[in-house]
């Protein structure tokens, strides 16, 4: 499984449990060493200063153990030691120092168990219990295994940690449990979490779950969630589920998710049904999304496949899908064919997006290119395009072409769009130009 998604996952969990918990404290009244003291821990915290947090919130809580903050400061106390461990090499300091704050973690929960601080502590708890059982210090493994049993309510997010946690030293005992949460929970919120939590871990009975709460979940945020994640497992057996699940879904809208995942798949086998899709689904905003996809590949076969749509195609919508995805190419191919289009027959909307995309390209030669399209083109709307076209290229030959149109075209709107480009660079000559114009009038 992807390391990506385990940080990804901690880090939400950090946001998890310090969400909101930086902000003012409306406490009781208290004396101004306190204040002092109490401000300079949270400053220490804001600042990273992990280890003079920890000196920090030592003095505070031998100096005030009955504060109005309550639970507060042993919290940040065993936050900030555990935050010090992970700057230390050492591994003995580190796990003395995660010791401690399990020690300071069960007196704020023993002492102030109704505490809104006490969420947070059961999750920190958990994540420190992690690495001391992986570290050999068994003993602390029960605060994992009780607390993935446990919880509900507003308890049920430190659950789902104990469960990742669980997960990963014994998926036998997690995942039942995680199935349950997913199959009873009436909680959309708390159901996606289990689905991300699934996620995570390579048992191969996850994917065809997954399927499954992709078909029949109530919810179809938590299907949703079930696609995504399986879009980002990666392997044979993921995707083989979403081609089956493509097939018998009824939902655009999840559908587009399935397309979205068969995108972040490299496989050939997701190509393939990419380029499936794009060329025969009988729902043309399907087909168009198929295409965008294909466009986003680093696939070598993508170029030519947009290439063998485009002239197999007679349907304008279509067609402007996939010259928009041809532009998104890195690629002299997609390249070329731009071109072809803009200089050949196509119809004048079909022009205007290929010479959109020829300017964003840049360059001397596309510039050049755009000029003889402009001077070949009788057709006003696909002129304005080249002009903005020109406009976009930073090179001299669009501004010699710019300058040339301003000054010999007699067309007098075209002639006002060329100056009003002029206009918007830094070049010194287009500046003298227009003192020029200035000046004659």
């Amino acid at each position: 499984m992807n390391n990506l998604k385990k940080l990804v996952f901690y880090l939400l969990l950090m946001l998890l449990m310090t969400s909101g918990q930086l902000s003012a404290q409306a406490g009781q009244p208290t004396g101004e060493k306190a204040q002092k003291m109490f401000q300079a821990g949270k400053d220490a915290v804001h600042q990273k200063d992990w280890n003079a947090a920890v000196e920090q919130w030592k003095n505070f809580n031998t100096l005030f153990p009955q504060s109005p903050w309550g639970a507060e400061p042993y919290y940040w106390l065993a936050y900030s030691l555990n935050q010090a461990a992970r700057e230390i090499s050492d591994f003995e300091k580190q796990t003395s120092m995660r010791e401690q704050a399990m020690n300071k973690i069960e007196m704020l929960l023993g002492r102030f168990k109704d505490s809104s601080w006490a969420s947070d502590a059961r999750m920190l708890r958990i994540e420190m219990a992690e690495y001391l059982t992986s570290a050999g210090r068994t003993q602390y493994k029960k605060y994992i295994t009780g607390s993935a049993k446990t919880g509900n309510g507003s308890d049920m997010d430190v659950k789902l940690v104990a469960l990742d946690a669980l997960m990963q030293m014994d998926e036998g005992k997690a995942l039942p449990i995680l199935k349950k949460i997913i199959k009873e929970n009436k909680d959309r919120s708390i159901r996606a979490k289990a689905v991300f939590v699934l996620s995570q871990h390579d048992d191969p009975s996850i994917p065809p779950l997954l399927g499954e709460i992709a078909r029949q979940d109530d919810d179809p945020y938590v299907r949703e969630q079930a696609v995504f994640w399986l879009g980002q497992e990666g392997g044979e057996a993921g995707l083989g589920i979403l081609i089956d699940l493509y097939s018998g879904l009824q939902d655009r809208k999840l559908k587009e998710k399935v397309l979205f995942a068969f995108s972040q798949n490299d496989s050939e086998a997701s190509f393939r049904k990419l380029l499936d899709i794009a060329k025969s689904d009988p729902d043309l905003e399907l087909r168009e999304k198929a295409v965008f996809w294909i466009g986003q590949s680093d696939d070598q076969r993508a170029p030519g496949a947009l290439m063998d749509m485009y002239r197999a195609n007679t349907d304008t919508a279509l067609k402007k899908k996939i010259i928009f995805s041809l532009g998104q190419l890195d690629d002299g191919q997609a390249a070329a064919f731009l071109k072809e289009i803009a200089t050949g027959n196509s119809e004048d909307r079909l022009k205007e997006e290929a010479v959109f995309w020829i300017g964003q390209m840049g360059g001397d030669a596309n510039a050049n290119l755009l000029k003889e399209l402009y001077d070949g083109n009788a057709n006003f709307s696909v002129k304005e395009k080249i002009l903005f076209s020109l406009s976009q290229i930073d090179s001299d030959a669009s501004l010699k072409h710019l300058l040339a149109i301003a000054r010999g075209e007699k067309n007098p709107e075209l002639r006002k769009k060329a100056i009003f480009w002029l206009g918007q660079s830094d070049s010194e000559e287009a500046a003298k130009f227009l003192q020029q114009l200035i000046d004659q009038d």
